[in-house]
């Protein structure tokens, strides 16, 4: 069994659909995938969490590849308000959903080993191996940052993939602390910068597990982040999986396009179907 973790709200249920789908395309083990979301509209209008009948879609697709799989839908708006709607942080370049991923030592139905990923992932093999690194010594298991080990820190760390040790996190109480660092201090890269600093130890894992560049050929997982072009002036890229033509046009990736085809039939269903009434499905509230 493989327990996932993926964040957010309703505007990255693309994102998750072709997660999963290139996840589920290589990696056949029975799948616990774990969906933290919330809602906002006092912040910004669109902060609407995902729905059940969102989760249902995904829920769909993991069981495709094993009937056992499952999706679980948690609702942390609670305790999100309670403690960080007057975070420093609420208002940057990126929305308060990457602090999301900092409650998850609260959340007691997640499991003591869990893998998180960023919506914005595509899977190119098994994820097993990754998944079954030994983390019993360390808090996270993470791979550099593409950007920040060059300009920071070498141990500087990207957070769009995590595999880890809830339950020595809870020991530890470092997920308290990023928390109470987010709150206080206003940075540029929150979460990860959080996590930097309050998680220790940490292993590092090879570049293929979280690939930020050019996709090679051991790539497991390529990671859509954002991208800084230095020269002749600064210029960020932030194009998403399924931002699909922008990802032929200016990326010329064209090496998941099984992936997109199948994303497109999905959505297009779901929006036909969409007044239908929704299948049970597992979910809670915290």
């Amino acid at each position: 069994m493989i327990n996932l973790m993926f964040c957010g709200n309703d505007k990255v249920f693309d994102g998750m659909i072709i997660s999963l789908l290139s996840i589920t395309k290589h990696t056949k083990e029975e799948l616990n995938v774990y969906i933290l979301t919330m809602g906002l509209p006092e912040v910004k209008e669109s902060f609407i969490p995902v729905s059940e009948d969102k989760a249902e879609v995904l829920d769909g697709i993991v069981k495709k590849a094993n009937s056992k799989s499952k999706v679980i839908l948690i609702d942390i708006t609670k305790i999100f308000k309670e403690e960080m709607l007057k975070s420093a942080n609420m208002k940057t370049h990126y929305t308060p959903y990457i602090l999301v991923r900092l409650f998850s030592d609260k959340i007691k139905d997640l499991p003591d080993k869990i893998l998180y990923l960023d919506c914005d992932i595509v899977c190119y093999k098994d994820i097993k191996e990754l998944y079954d690194n030994d983390i019993e010594d360390y808090e996270i298991g993470a791979v550099q940052d593409f950007i920040g080990k060059r300009m920071i820190s070498k141990k500087y760390i990207n957070s769009g993939m995590l595999l880890m040790n809830l339950k020595k996190i809870r020991e530890t109480g470092s997920f308290t602390k990023a928390r109470e660092i987010c709150n206080k201090r206003r940075m540029m890269m929150p979460d990860q910068t959080a996590i930097n600093i309050a998680c220790k130890p940490k292993l590092y894992l090879p570049d293929k597990f979280n690939e930020q560049d050019a996709r090679k050929d051991d790539t497991v997982i390529r990671h859509f982040s954002m991208k800084v072009k230095f020269f002749p002036w600064i210029k960020f890229t932030n194009i998403k999986p399924w931002h699909i033509d922008r990802v032929h046009n200016e990326y010329e990736i064209y090496d998941y396009e099984d992936i997109i085809e199948e994303y497109q039939n999905i959505k297009n269903q779901f929006t036909e179907n969409i007044k239908e009434e929704p299948k049970e499905l597992i979910a809670s509230k915290v």
